[in-house]
């Protein structure tokens, strides 16, 4: 059972972080077709990738018949924005088919393109059915939160994920093995966690597959680096691809299976699979992005 209650002196219940997520990402028209999207509240620095893409999937989705659901999204990015300002998206809606309808959405930021996205949506209709089975991994309920770990071995951890890490969030995180983020020596490409909204999410479907993909951005980079150990590189995303399979419910458990099948030329891509409690795959991600070594 979660907590909707904080404990004495920590502040705000996690319902409220949830609550201001929902409220971030559920963009807010400004004209027709046109839709902004807040800062994060206390946000420092640069915005994070995947508040940018669920921003622009929710102005997508905004466009398109309720019927319609999501089934893929390719986005790139194209400049770092700053949470400093608001973000603007402009639909373009190139297409309203017998099944199936696409759509175009590009992100300004202080009059500057920071990212572009293309959505396609389909009708619900029945099919063949295959999926690739879940990893077999411990529960989370088996795991440690990734703030205990924080907190229990600090030296493992590189200083700004232990700064991100530990602050206040709307989703929980359970690791298995070492977190994306730790410190080590040469690892195989592959990172598995487990993460969840941190309390009930009474929203229509839209907005949960909209939190996953926010989600989604999270450790496909890092595990494109694993292989080559400690070194100072200069990263950001690149592209960013979803296909989503299956209804989600975010505020109960996903596991987040990502694995890199190559990285060089300064490059790395990461393949994650995102997979429900019952072992349904919900969503399969891809990312490729900047590894490049400073110097």
């Amino acid at each position: 059972m979660k907590s909707e209650q904080p404990e004495e002196g920590q502040g705000p219940s996690p319902r409220t972080y949830v609550e201001g997520l929902v409220q971030l990402l559920d963009v807010q028209p400004t004209g027709t077709r046109h839709y902004r999207g807040i800062r994060k509240a206390g946000g420092v620095g640069r915005v994070y990738g995947g508040q940018v893409v669920a921003q622009a999937l929710a102005a997508a989705i905004k466009t398109v018949d309720e019927a319609r659901a999501v089934h893929s999204l390719h986005a790139y990015f194209l400049r770092g924005g700053s949470e400093d300002h608001e973000i603007d998206y402009r639909v373009e809606a190139d297409f309203d088919g017998g099944s199936f309808s696409n759509r175009r959405v590009i992100a300004v930021q202080q009059g500057e393109v920071i990212l572009n996205l293309a959505a396609s949506f389909h009708k619900k209709e029945g099919g063949h059915f295959y999926q690739a089975a879940a990893p077999d991994v411990p529960r989370p309920d088996e795991l440690e939160d990734i703030k205990s770990y924080i907190q229990r071995v600090p030296d493992k951890v590189k200083p700004w994920a232990r700064a991100y890490f530990m602050r206040p969030s709307a989703l929980e995180m359970r690791c298995i093995g070492e977190p994306p983020f730790a410190i080590h020596e040469s690892r195989e490409p592959q990172i598995d966690f487990w993460f969840r909204a941190a309390a009930p999410l009474i929203q229509p479907q839209w907005m949960h597959r909209v939190i996953m993909a926010y989600a989604s951005d999270l450790a496909l980079i890092a595990t494109a680096a694993r292989p080559h150990g400690p070194f100072d590189m200069q990263g950001a995303s690149l592209d960013h691809s979803i296909w989503f399979h299956q209804d989600v419910s975010v505020d109960e458990w996903l596991l987040y299976s990502i694995e890199s099948p190559w990285s060089g030329e300064a490059r790395g891509l990461g393949i994650g699979r995102i997979y429900d409690e019952a072992g349904r795959l919900v969503a399969t991600v891809a990312q490729e992005g900047l590894m490049r070594e400073r110097r």
